[in-house]
């Protein structure tokens, strides 16, 4: 019988995650550089995206503060441990690394990627030379945190300013060439986290933007006096803010931070000209990434999503929303369930912490296989679609065969039908069906279409109900059709329903409980046919066997068992796993079974035999979604931490593989008998030390060193074999004489390839092969020991002669 044994698997892990830290951009906006707790990453968004650096920070302290140099060479980062280290990507090391006097959370850099301004939370301001590495400017004034920083002005000249902001809502304005404070302004009463200049009219302008949610622009005289010509209110929280450059917009400026808007206002009549559309989920704008002189935008959202803008194309729009270019997911929270979705099925629909439906791109395996080897393997997947639809988070998701269809199931009581356009390229809702009292738990679309749409729907709830919902049929009217009506509603557990399951046949369908039950229900009637109860603890996952009449449950009681529909009787029970099992399937035609649990592994069933056939482990911490393509030809996996891992069956390649190194190894075993044969004994040590055997080795050695010459170790020929090994050959040889040489029987072939390892290679080089003064220690003991056993029968032997002497006197 042939079973998938072994998978191969492409990982996908956030790339920007659980770290205060606002991500950077280069000014060409190639690079993008993000923090994941104490490890940044340095992202190559040129298509397709990869990796290009990742920095792994020492003192394992969270990543506070980040900046790339507009030119892209440099990285200037500061640690929870208040150490800034500046990092040139070029050469892919750290090339200076200093302390800082207070932890650090708003860094900047000037246009020419010449300095590094850096606010501490005791209200000081530093500017660091990036290239030479030294502090050019120290200034004090604030008392308070520095909250935003913005350079202005050029390089060598006598415009060369830097502006500061701190949360107590002061301003100060810094001279970095007589390097002296020339205003202080207080007109904001929050944190200033917003500022920007500009030169306007002979003049200097300065726009600050707080959390008192105003805007406040300013004239820079060159004395000491400063105009406030506008204050504008934002009617949001403000986390950064800026002029809009480029043609002729010298009357806007833009806002960004509550309720995750960014918005184009008039600088005259603080009227807002453009505003993205605000989110459903509770977010906010954390930070405003410009590039390409500020023709285009990354917008950093609390949740490290990204939304790309283009100011242009904005502008020149008639709308008043404006339209999102890209969307990047730094990371996915907690994946609760997924599915392949998409014309061929080459995506994967995410039911996430959040209430926004997930939509990512598979992994290509198909590409991965053509690589080269000198091609980067470490390939992310950063965009990401969202579909809004729902008011809370997502419990769970289905999927129709074909992909094209998906319900969601979310905490806010309703369940969303969403359809694939096939000219957009995008999902969008059809039908929402509103009626249960609870959050929506769990929901199933029908195995086969006999229409162009699946014509019911099944809903497991919170209120411990389940519902059947008619689907109405598409009409040319536009809209989402709202659902209020159910076929039928039935009570169905005494605790929370944790899944459903419609059988291939769609006559009944199975509900999961954490009551311990799993119930069999008549899809028609919504009637009871069966009880499942055998299980310990609360059940978390149930599917059907697609070509025989049994089902599958997984348990909090770490087991998965099979049932027959027959009789409802457990057929096997399967054991395994050292923690709460979460998700199973059915694969491979009915001869195996897919289970993944809370202790991170994925197990690989013989339904046949009950016991498991391969363990998957990648992941490091609970698996709550698995996914399963192509009766398990593919599999995805995503835990608690945000991680995927894409799965890909090679149980045949891996089979050949073994079949020709079995061959292999075979051939190799009867050149190294016809070596022996022969008296062959070169070829046969060279054999012997490639198959990695150790008796034969050592017979050969033996049998050299029993018709050795007196001007030779062994013989000429063997004698020079030796002295040719390389490092590795001569570690694994000494490690064979280290375990020789605790014997005394086979000792002395043991000290004769030592010394003949001693004559032949120079002993310098040999002390610094990696862990060669361990085997030397080892050697050394029992090297003693064979010495001082030699030398005490050398003694013995003196009493005999004396014995024989004096015996030779008496007669």
């Amino acid at each position: 019988m042939d079973l998938r044994l072994d998978y191969s698997n492409i990982e996908l892990k956030p790339f920007y995650a659980s770290s205060g830290a606002v991500a950077s951009i280069s000014e060409d906006g190639s690079l993008l550089a993000t923090a994941v707790v104490d490890e940044i990453n340095i992202v190559q968004l040129a298509s397709p995206c990869n990796i290009a650096h990742k920095i792994e920070n020492d003192d394992e302290q969270e990543i506070t503060a980040l900046k790339l140099t507009p030119n892209g060479e440099y990285l200037g980062y500061v640690s929870q441990a208040q150490l800034l280290r500046i990092y040139h990507l070029a050469s892919k090391k750290i090339v200076r690394s200093m302390k800082v006097s207070s932890p650090i959370y708003v860094v900047d850099c000037d246009e020419t990627s010449t300095l590094l301004a850096l606010g501490g939370t005791d209200g000081s301001v530093s500017v660091i030379d990036i290239e030479n590495g030294y502090v050019t400017h120290s200034f004090k004034g604030h008392g308070a945190t520095i909250s935003s920083l913005k350079f202005h002005g050029e390089l060598n000249s006598d415009k060369w300013r830097l502006g500061s902001g701190d949360t107590t809502g002061m301003v100060k304005i810094w001279d970095l060439v007589k390097r002296k404070c020339l205003h202080t302004i207080q007109e904001h009463t929050a944190a200033v986290r917003g500022l920007d200049f500009r030169e306007y009219k002979d003049n200097i302008q300065l726009l600050s933007g707080g959390r008192d949610d105003i805007v406040n622009l300013y004239q820079l005289n060159t004395s000491k006096k400063v105009k406030l010509l506008k204050t504008l209110p934002a009617h949001q929280q403000i986390e950064s803010c800026g002029f809009v450059r480029g043609g002729n917009h010298n009357d806007l400026i833009y806002t960004a931070g509550g309720d995750a808007v960014y918005q184009i206002l008039n600088i005259e009549n603080g009227a807002i000209i453009k505003r993205t559309a605000k989110p459903v989920e509770e977010l906010f704008i954390i930070g405003v990434l410009p590039f390409l002189n500020s023709s285009k935008m990354f917008l950093v959202l609390s949740d490290q999503t990204l939304f790309l803008i283009d100011i242009q194309e904005t502008l020149a729009s008639e709308s008043e929303i404006i339209d999102i270019k890209l969307k990047i997911a730094g990371n996915h929270g907690t994946i609760a369930d997924m599915r392949f979705v998409g014309p061929a099925l080459t995506k994967l629909a995410l039911a996430t912490n959040s209430p926004a439906l997930r939509v990512i791109p598979t992994c290509d395996f198909a590409a991965k296989d053509q690589k080269t080897s000198e091609e980067p393997q470490n390939e992310i997947c950063v965009e990401v679609e969202l579909y809004e639809g729902h008011s809370d988070l997502l419990n769970s998701l289905d999927a129709t065969a074909d992909g094209l269809w998906v319900a969601t199931a979310s905490k806010d009581h309703t369940a969303i039908l969403w359809n694939f356009n096939v000219e957009s390229k995008t999902f969008e809702p059809y039908a929402k069906f509103i009626g249960h009292a609870g959050s929506v738990t769990a929901v199933g679309l029908p195995n086969v279409m006999h229409r162009e749409w699946p014509e019911y729907l099944i809903t497991a709830s919170n209120d411990l109900t389940i519902k059947k919902w008619a689907v109405p049929k598409p009409t040319d009217v536009g809209g989402i059709h709202i659902v209020k009506a159910s076929d039928y509603t039935r009570r169905a557990h005494e605790k929370d329903i944790n899944a459903l399951s419609i059988s291939p046949n769609e006559s009944v369908f199975a509900t999961a409980s954490y009551d311990k039950t799993c119930k069999i229900w008549n899809l028609d009637t919504g009637e009871l046919e069966g009880v499942l109860a055998n299980h310990k603890r609360g059940l978390w996952d149930v599917s059907f066997c697609q070509y025989d009449k049994l089902l599958a449950t997984c348990s909090g009681d770490k087991t998965i068992k099979i049932w027959s529909l027959d009789n409802f009787s457990v057929v096997k029970t399967l054991e395994g796993h050292t923690n709460a099992v979460q998700r199973c399937s059915f694969l491979n035609k009915n001869k195996q079974i897919v289970s993944s649990g809370a202790d991170g592994l994925i197990k690989l069933w013989d339904c046949s035999t009950g016991e498991c056939v391969g363990t998957l482990d990648a992941h490091s911490n609970r698996i709550w979604a698995l996914g399963v393509l192509n009766d398990g030809d593919q599999l995805v996996s995503a835990d608690a931490d945000g991680v995927f891992q894409f799965w890909k069956d090679c149980s045949e390649e891996k089979e050949l593989l073994n079949l020709e190194k079995e061959k292999a190894k075979i051939e190799n075993e009867q050149a190294l008998k016809n070596y022996l044969s022969q008296g062959d004994w070169t070829n046969a040590f060279l054999l012997a030390m490639t198959l990695d055997h150790p008796m034969r080795l050592y017979n050969v050695l033996k049998q050299c060193a029993s018709n050795s010459s007196p001007d030779h170790i062994f013989n000429e020929e063997m004698d020079a074999v030796i002295g040719t090994l390389d490092n590795d050959q001569v570690l694994l040889l000494l490690k064979r004489c280290r375990d020789w040489n605790t014997n005394a029987s086979t000792h002395a072939v043991a000290q004769k390839t030592i010394r003949c390892v001693l004559v032949r290679h120079n002993i310098a080089e040999l002390t610094e092969i990696p862990g060669m003064m361990q085997i030397v220690d080892a050697l050394v003991p029992y090297t003693q020991r064979h010495y001082s056993r030699i030398d005490n029968l050398v003694e013995q032997s003196y009493i005999l002669d004396y014995s024989l002497a004096e015996m030779d006197n008496l007669l």
